[in-house]
């Protein structure tokens, strides 16, 4: 998709282009809520298109996972079991681990002490008087640059799909305990001082123990609630 993947102005790409990103930005804030349809009129006349870049766009969204089509019923936000979220976050797993020993072989000092840095303009986010979301916003900027300093464009655009899949998943962590939301930021803090150390078995296990403590709560709010966890799911005075 040209609006998430190239460097081509936003303002320049093709309107399908335009309209998948706004379509996504929409799924991700709970505009559109999961199993919801998604009518392409409605679209069209909101964005002040026509109907033939929002059904391209649509298509580009549902490579992304986030949309599904079906005959005669069009577009729906999908819906994931939770053997499909246990599969993305093995995938995770196994893409971070990739990455770690990227990082560790290719970042420079200089990049990793801003990575350093980054975590801990991150840290505030933790305050329960913040919102979730900002956590969750900074926490995902945070992978985003280990993605950028391990040097690898396969890697990362191999990861984008499950990513963002992830990413929408991680919404159902609104309303956190403050414990939680604490150790998640120790969890970057001793990934960031590991990854100084360029001891790549190392540096993989700490960016483990970083997807496996926010994995292991959402697993656990899934099977709880099963498919009404989606009812987690909305604005949330989003701004991002």
């Amino acid at each position: 998709m040209t609006a998430a993947h190239d460097p081509v102005p936003l303002q320049d790409a093709p309107a399908a282009d335009r309209i998948a990103l706004q379509l996504i930005r929409d799924i991700m804030r709970g505009v559109y809520r999961p199993g919801e349809r998604i009518r392409e009129q409605e679209v069209a006349a909101r964005l002040g298109v026509s109907r033939g870049p929002v059904r391209e766009a649509l298509r580009m969204v549902e490579q992304d996972g986030l949309v599904e089509n079906t005959a005669w019923k069009g577009a729906r936000v999908v819906l994931l079991a939770l053997n499909d979220v246990e599969d993305l976050f093995l995938l995770t797993a196994a893409l971070m681990a990739v990455v770690a020993r990227l990082v560790v072989r290719r970042a420079t000092d200089d990049e990793l002490a801003e990575f350093a840095r980054r975590v801990e303009a991150h840290a505030p986010t933790s305050d329960p008087s913040r919102p979730t979301q900002d956590q969750l916003y900074a926490a995902f900027g945070l992978g985003a640059y280990l993605f950028q300093i391990a040097r690898s464009p396969q890697l990362k655009e191999t990861a984008a799909r499950v990513v963002r899949l992830i990413y929408w998943q991680h919404r159902v962590l609104n309303g956190i305990e403050a414990e939680w939301r604490l150790e998640a930021v120790e969890t970057w803090r001793r990934l960031a001082a590991v990854l100084f150390q360029r001891d790549a078995a190392r540096a993989e296990r700490a960016i483990n123990a970083v997807d496996r403590h926010s994995r292991q709560r959402v697993l656990q709010i899934h099977r709880q609630l099963g498919g009404s966890v989606y009812r987690l799911f909305g604005p949330q005075n989003e701004t991002r």
